[in-house]
């Protein structure tokens, strides 16, 4: 029994419908969620990440990939003559192409005329390179931010809650590659930092609270345990 992943990311439902349609006429299992909106753009501002999340079996990742890049025909009557992508330049329609997970098939086909009808034509083979050459990218570990990494140990050194957090994501974050394939988002070096980052939490914080109860005979605030941290010396 192979886990339903994340195959695809939505900004809508009709687009997360018409995709799931597609792969169930061909008989590719999937799973439509929508997450949901926690509070109203008012007081979180505005909410980049895409509510609509299309789940399907692991090991038919590839078989749904090849299906929504099969080529598409694009009409010019269909692009309206303010297009962004009209307007992009050689270097950044190649970027399109390269890169092609994170644009829709219109826009990736599009792409691909625009490119020959100005004297760029990419073969098969070439495309073939250049998926391989970006699924190199995505399946190479991230090393992760060095600040964020330092604000990790100082904030699990001194009780903080927030450390705690950024060394278990840090530690168990992973991926979903194109292919279906699950591996950690950070590479070793970053992991091991994440691991110490944790386990220093998970010392430091009981810690405090005992150093807290013991001088003052009950659980600490937050007022007390921002006291307690400002009276800390390095």
């Amino acid at each position: 029994m192979y886990e339903y992943l994340t195959f695809r990311k939505f900004a809508t439902q009709d687009e997360a419908c018409a995709v799931q349609e597609l792969l169930v006429e061909n008989d590719i299992p999937c799973v439509l969620e929508a997450d949901p909106v926690l509070l109203p753009s008012t007081f979180i501002g505005q909410n980049f990440d895409l509510p609509y999340r299309l789940k399907i079996p692991s090991n038919c990742f590839r078989a749904a990939d090849a299906l929504l890049w099969q080529p598409v025909s694009v009409q010019p009557p269909e692009t309206e003559n303010d297009y962004y992508l009209l307007s992009f330049s050689d270097d950044e329609l190649m970027e399109v192409i390269e890169k092609r997970d994170e644009w829709g098939t219109y826009d990736y086909a599009l792409a691909l005329q625009l490119l020959q009808a100005r004297g760029l034509t990419l073969t098969t083979s070439d495309l073939e390179r250049i998926n391989q050459d970006r699924f190199t990218t995505l399946a190479t570990p991230d090393n992760g931010s060095t600040i964020w990494t330092v604000i990790g140990y100082l904030s699990a050194l001194l009780g903080g809650m927030l450390g705690l957090f950024i060394g278990i994501f840090l530690f168990t974050a992973k991926k979903t590659l194109p292919d279906g394939s699950r591996m950690y988002a950070y590479s070793q070096h970053t992991r091991q930092h994440g691991k110490y980052i944790m386990l220093l939490g998970f010392i430091s914080i009981p810690s405090w609270i005992c150093y807290a109860v013991y001088f003052n005979g009950s659980l600490p605030g937050l007022g007390t345990i921002l006291g307690l941290m400002s009276n800390v010396h390095f």
